[in-house]
Formats: structure tokens, C-alpha cells, sequence
């Protein structure tokens, strides 16, 4: 499996910053040098998650996307730590709302299958319209026990990361 290379910005908040409720979390590859393994980048939104698939789309670009995972704050998955998670199913989204006929998002499908959008959990009932634009599959449509098997691991890596780096940072900030 390929070492994880953390880079130098560390996937969590920073000082000043809104603290997220979600992070994504991308696993990036440079296939020109795989020997270099597997390096982070950490995005806020699905729309910078958007904009870094039209990075890495570009013909010039040696760089490709090996998985994606969202981490979920305390406040979210009902825990007292940070939660990473694969997206299997990153979609445009439709969602029902009573304060508008229907909310246009960006939302993620976690291994687990709970859905979440940018810092909220989404009930399966309220999605009115679902469209892919990344979606994890094996090539024989089933499970594939080594995809499965990097996607924990990966979960259990930044799950420790951003944990380590949140919990830091709370107890600094409680100084």
C-alpha cells in the first residue's frame, strides 16, 4: 500500500478560521512518480471539491485521485471526535426544504450510506434529485475487497490526523 505523505497544510481548521463541520479529505497520487505515495488535500466545500476534479483534469496535470473522504465533526456524527468516512457518491442535489421549493447542493454518499452536504446531515427523504459526478465502482460492479480494504485504512489515517490536529488545537484554544 502506498506510504501517506501528509502536506504541509494539515487537514483541519485554523486559528481565525469558521470551523468547519465537515472537511473534505482527497487522497492524491502523482502517477508520474508514484513512488512519492500519497499526499492530502484538504478542501471546505463541494464546490472546491469540484474545482480541484477540473484541476486534476487537465491534460497537463500528473496528478490523480486515488479517494476522497469526508471527516464529520463531533457536533455531526454524535461522537466526541472527529469521523473520516469514504464518499462512494458525490452528487448535484436537489434537497426538500420548507424554507425553499427545493435547495441546489452539492452532497456525498459515505460508505456507511448516510448523506451529508457541506456541514449537515441530509435524510435520504429529502433529496428530490440526485446526480453523480464521482462515484467509487470496482470494474465487475461488485465489492472489491482491496478498494474496501484502502478506504478504511484511509479512513482510519485521517480519522487520526484530524483528530490529532483538532484536539490540539481545542486545548490550546481552552489555555
Amino acid at each position: 500500500m502506498s506510504a501517506l505523505q501528509n502536506n504541509a497544510r494539515q487537514p483541519s481548521t485554523t486559528s481565525g478560521e469558521h470551523s468547519p463541520s465537515t472537511i473534505v479529505l482527497v487522497a492524491v497520487a502523482n502517477v508520474a512518480q508514484p513512488e512519492e505515495g500519497v499526499g492530502i488535500v484538504k478542501r471546505f466545500s463541494g464546490q472546491d471539491l469540484i474545482d480541484l476534479f477540473h484541476e486534476m483534469d487537465r491534460p497537463d496535470s500528473d496528478k490523480a485521485i486515488v479517494g476522497v473522504q469526508l471527516a464529520i465533526s463531533p457536533e455531526l456524527n454524535g461522537t466526541s471526535r472527529w469521523i473520516a468516512e469514504a464518499v462512494i457518491d458525490f452528487a448535484r442535489v436537489k434537497l426538500f426544504s420548507a424554507d425553499a421549493p427545493g435547495v441546489d447542493t452539492y452532497a456525498y454518499r459515505l460508505a456507511s450510506n448516510a448523506v451529508f452536504r457541506d456541514s449537515a446531515k441530509v435524510e435520504p427523504s429529502d433529496i428530490l434529485e440526485w446526480r453523480s459526478l464521482y462515484e467509487v465502482s470496482s470494474a465487475d460492479g461488485g465489492d472489491d475487497p482491496e478498494l474496501v480494504a484502502h478506504q478504511t485504512w484511509l479512513s482510519t489515517v485521517i480519522t487520526r490526523m484530524v483528530n490529532a490536529v483538532n484536539l490540539s488545537e481545542k486545548a490550546v484554544e481552552s489555555q
